[in-house]
């Protein structure tokens, strides 16, 4: 059996730190959503921008990650039971706007005017003609339709998102800004079920087996279980952080007794139960 490496501290902090919030989900399946999401927003782009005044606006760029607090003014919308945010540089927002008045898109200064509320009418327009293509390119994972009769509508409150992509888009050459679109929680879950159900499945028959392959059993595995005073919950804050140890296996209980020991291992972006052992 190879044996565990010990990585130095030196090099350690060169290593990515895993993100617990990323275990057990297909976040590797998310390029399936990427390319959908690529789709309707260059759809988007040669139907309302291109055509319309002559331009050249295309996606130079694409990323996805966890979403981090800012400072930018996002403007959230509900479609549906899904909360999606929105947020356009103003470099992008005025280069739109050169194209509307006929200045066939004149390079941004570096010093940007005052905000003007036509900048801002235009972002809410774009905030509710993009966000259904974003909720389409997630409902287009699991080939369900999109409902037209659903429409963005505009929450007075600010959204917990829960996952973000940005969108570097250039005119030409010329790289005119980013776009970027949140996810609340709901419309994250939703897309992280429809990946996956993208995951390949493994054999389709149904062999007819014996009672003891019939049974089913459910497996709760139990990382960590530890007891805390009434006074230190009460005293919890958000971000507040508790000191625990985990053990080097986990609890494998059935109907809440503890029946096996095992090690929780991630294959393929799921969580998985390998080397079991009884529990004495």
């Amino acid at each position: 059996m190879p044996k565990a490496k010990i990585v130095a501290p030196q090099d350690g902090v060169r290593l990515q730190a895993l993100d617990l919030r990323t275990l057990g989900r297909p976040i590797h399946l998310l390029p399936l959503f990427e390319r959908a999401l690529q789709q309707e927003l260059g759809d988007f782009l040669e139907r309302e921008l291109n055509r319309r005044y002559h331009a050249a606006f295309r996606i130079a760029d694409l990323r996805q990650a966890l979403p981090a607090g800012d400072e930018r003014r996002w403007q959230w919308h509900a479609l549906g039971d899904w909360q999606l945010g929105s947020h356009v540089d103003r470099s992008l927002l005025l280069g739109i706007l050169d194209y509307r008045f006929g200045a066939s898109g004149a390079p941004i200064s570096e010093e940007l005017p005052a905000e003007t509320e036509t900048e801002r009418r235009l972002a809410r327009n774009l905030a509710e003609r993009l966000l259904p293509r974003l909720a389409a390119a997630i409902r287009q994972l699991d080939q369900t339709p999109a409902s037209s009769g659903d429409k963005p509508r505009p929450l007075p409150f600010a959204g917990q998102a829960a996952w973000q992509l940005e969108i570097d888009l250039a005119d030409g050459d010329a790289l005119r800004g980013t776009l970027r679109l949140r996810l609340g929680a709901s419309a994250f879950e939703a897309l992280l079920q429809h990946l996956s159900g993208q995951r390949p499945r493994l054999g389709t028959g149904h062999d007819r087996g014996g009672f003891r392959d019939k049974l089913t059993m459910r497996l709760d595995a139990r990382l960590l279980q530890q007891e805390l005073p009434l006074g230190a919950i009460l005293d919890l804050k958000p971000g507040a952080v508790l000191p625990v140890t985990l053990p080097p296996r986990a609890e494998v209980c059935v109907q809440g007794a503890a029946l096996f020991s095992a090690q929780v291992v991630e294959r393929q972006g799921k969580l998985c139960l390998s080397g079991f052992a009884d529990t004495e």
